[in-house]
């Protein structure tokens, strides 16, 4: 079972509607995005539209309620719909989570939740960077809360939340022995279930770590947790991460090793918990950002293990940085399963918003905003066009180009002049074609312009759409 189609609308940084097709055979997603452009919303209606359905009527659980996610620059109701695709020739099946609609308690949906993997950045701190300030990495909240509460035990056909649950207040009153030894017994089951757990982890973790070409080995010490019936506490909650490097003990790791370390062992950790959850027939793998800390040959390694570990999961993986985003893209070209997108950012007078280059089908998302009469929206959209257009052309064409250090610096200026010499030799481009650009680039199609766009009649934008797309024409 994979994920086919994406519909977003006003959800987070999403201000509109935003369509993402993943054919029906339902490919991973490699998401390029500037900060701010919407990966990590992307990232999130994925996690919280599968969320959504576990414990839908709890009041605790306030990211079920979608009203808390809408984009803020809007009064219209949003949703999030996704297809899903058994195989390419089944029958679509269409689930939506909306303030109105709530179709996530599917048990397909509940179940993929509890199987799924979603990591970002963040994720990764809680195994090392959290730990700074203190002697030890203790990560027991993290395995026993988190990474390691969905998986099943094989003899009992229990989760670890529900042996973690038979542990918890309320306490035996002192002098009550038979509660207390009932008690107890089930502390002794508890721990017996995390220690085979722990160990399977370490085991894979063993393995994945050396992917990595590091030789660096991990271990979980976990003594056990005992029932102090004096004070009523739960006490010896640790699990304590401890490190060899080289095979020598490694002291407070996470002040001594470096960075691209400390993020393969937190990947690692993270990967090898996702392996112990439980089957689902929809397996999803989302990561958002985790790779910052890894220098470009340690990330090369990661796509190895998602091909070898992760190759029956549908992954959704965004990065900011875009020399990565090429390496990878064409690293996954030849297999067809994969899918590329870019999200850039833009913003008017008023609001933010994600411009989402699919096949760079800007113009037809340009015309979608017109039809909407929100003309700065259309606006920003346009301009992406003119300026992928001139960019694409100047490439090809190897147009000598202003030279700026930043290229972020560059601006449709320093792709425009080098078109309108090289038209001087050899007439590609018509007159009025462009008098009309250069109207529109100051009226329409300068960043400045945005702030006044709304007192320009709709037949002027549609005319700057219909030259922009008479350009496109004219330098293909």
């Amino acid at each position: 079972m994979k994920i086919t189609e994406i519909d977003i609308k006003n959800f987070k940084a999403f201000c509109g509607t935003y369509h993402i097709d993943l054919d029906k055979a339902g490919k991973n997603l490699l998401v390029y995005g500037e900060n701010g452009s919407g990966k990590s919303s992307l990232y999130l209606a994925l996690k919280l539209f599968l969320e959504s359905g576990v414990d839908m009527n709890s009041t605790d659980n306030k990211d079920s309620d979608f009203g808390s996610h809408r984009n803020i620059f809007t009064e219209d109701p949003g949703h999030i719909k996704v297809c899903l695709r058994a195989h390419q020739g089944s029958k679509m099946d269409a689930y939506e989570w909306s303030q109105r609609v709530k179709e996530t308690d599917d048990e397909l949906i509940i179940e993929a939740s509890k199987a799924k993997g979603f990591l970002d950045y963040k994720d990764l701190l809680e195994t090392h960077y959290l730990h700074r300030e203190n002697e030890v990495v203790n990560v027991f909240g993290l395995l026993v809360k988190n990474l390691l509460a969905n998986t099943i035990s094989e003899q009992t056909e229990r989760s670890l939340t529900e042996d973690w649950n038979d542990i918890q207040p309320p306490f035996p009153r002192r002098g009550a022995t038979t509660q207390i030894a009932a008690l107890e017994g089930r502390v002794v089951n508890f721990n017996r279930e995390l220690s085979g757990r722990l160990a399977e982890l370490q085991k894979q973790a063993s393995e994945i770590l050396r992917k990595f070409g590091y030789n660096v080995a991990l271990d979980l010490n976990f003594q056990g947790i005992t029932y102090n019936s004096d004070d009523k506490t739960l006490d010896n909650q640790e699990i304590l991460l401890t490190v060899e490097f080289f095979d020598r003990d490694i002291p407070e790791h996470h002040r001594f090793l470096n960075e691209a370390k400390l993020s393969a062992i937190a990947i690692t950790i993270y990967f090898s918990s996702i392996l112990l959850q439980p089957t689902s027939t929809l397996r999803i793998l989302a990561l958002d950002d985790v790779l910052i800390g890894l220098d470009m040959s340690n990330r090369l390694p990661v796509l190895d293990i998602l091909d070898e570990y992760f190759s029956d999961y549908q992954i959704f993986l965004t990065t900011y940085d875009k020399a990565w985003y090429e390496i990878v893209k064409q690293r996954t070209s030849h297999s067809g399963k994969w899918k590329a997108v870019e999200f850039y950012f833009q913003q008017t007078d008023e609001y933010e918003i994600p411009v989402y280059a699919e096949n760079k089908a800007y113009l037809d998302k340009a015309r979608e905003y017109l039809d909407a009469n929100d003309y700065k929206a259309c606006a920003i959209y346009l301009r992406t066009a003119f300026e992928v257009i001139i960019e694409e052309f100047c490439e090809t064409k190897r147009l000598p180009v202003r030279y700026r250090q930043n290229r972020d610096k560059l601006d449709s200026q320093d792709f425009w002049d080098p078109i309108k010499v090289e038209n001087q030799n050899s007439g590609f481009l018509d007159p009025p074609l462009i008098r009309d650009i250069e109207l529109y680039r100051s009226r329409i199609l300068n960043p400045l312009s945005h702030t006044t766009i709304t007192n320009i009649p709709k037949k002027e934008i549609e005319d700057a759409i219909e030259a922009v797309d008479r350009l496109k024409m004219a330098l293909q």
